[in-house]
């Protein structure tokens, strides 16, 4: 069983209007919840790219690549 306690907090009119508006028939918490529970699209990408670790010999072969091309180019 869980037990909630209430708690008083100070909202501005507009960002109360957008929670009204977001409210439904969901409770303010639970709209509250949802919000801070909302990945950004910034958190998904950096998620996604952070699928299938670090490899290390593509990293060192761009790294030769790009001496080379350094040396014929600058």
């Amino acid at each position: 069983m869980y037990v909630y306690m209430a708690k008083i907090i100070s909202l501005s009119n507009e960002i109360y209007e957008k929670l009204s508006e977001l409210k439904g028939e969901d409770s303010y918490s639970t709209v509250i919840k949802k919000l801070l529970l909302k990945k950004t699209n910034k958190e998904k990408i950096l998620e996604f790219a952070g699928k299938g670790g670090i490899n290390e010999k593509a990293i060192e072969e761009i790294k030769e690549g790009w001496k080379n091309w350094s040396k014929k180019h600058v």
